[in-house]
């Protein structure tokens, strides 16, 4: 596919660590198939990377298999959180990948977005009569918003 590029791990390392993000440590990584950064937003959440850059190889998966993707990761309930923004590899990746965990950076600080009953995360889900903002701790929480 024209236009995607192939990243290796020293480069994509050289950003992360540029960015504040370390490698998620081997024996947490589970089966991961690829390389997987974090960085500690507060006590209760982390922004994580997924790479796209295979832990057999050191270097991307074949082009248009996968995009990296920048998400909030709920460490009180070790489990991904329904935000999420990928980045095609393209010659911008890298820039963009800092881009996009600004933004998943400030969802989870933004006070507007904290459930009014638990204080976890509230993301956007589509229901039978369309989109609305639910308790990312569903089903311990069952508050809703409109949008």
């Amino acid at each position: 596919m024209a236009g995607y590029v192939e990243i290796r791990l020293p480069e994509f390392f050289d950003k992360m660590e540029g960015m504040g993000f370390d490698p998620v440590a081997s024996d947490r990584m589970g089966s991961a198939k690829e390389y997987i950064f974090e960085r500690p937003i507060n006590e209760r959440y982390t922004a994580r990377i997924y790479s796209s850059i295979s832990v057999h190889t050191n270097t991307t998966r074949q082009c248009g298999e996968d995009a990296i993707r920048v998400m909030l990761f709920d460490l009180s309930k070790e489990r991904p959180i329904k935000v999420e923004k990928r980045v095609h590899r393209t010659k911008n990746a890298l820039n963009n990948v800092h881009k996009r965990a600004r933004e998943v950076w400030g969802y989870a600080i933004n006070t507007d977005n904290q459930c009014p009953k638990c204080s976890s995360i509230l993301v956007e889900r589509k229901g039978p009569r369309g989109s609305f903002f639910g308790c990312s701790s569903y089903p311990d929480c069952t508050h809703t918003k409109r949008i």
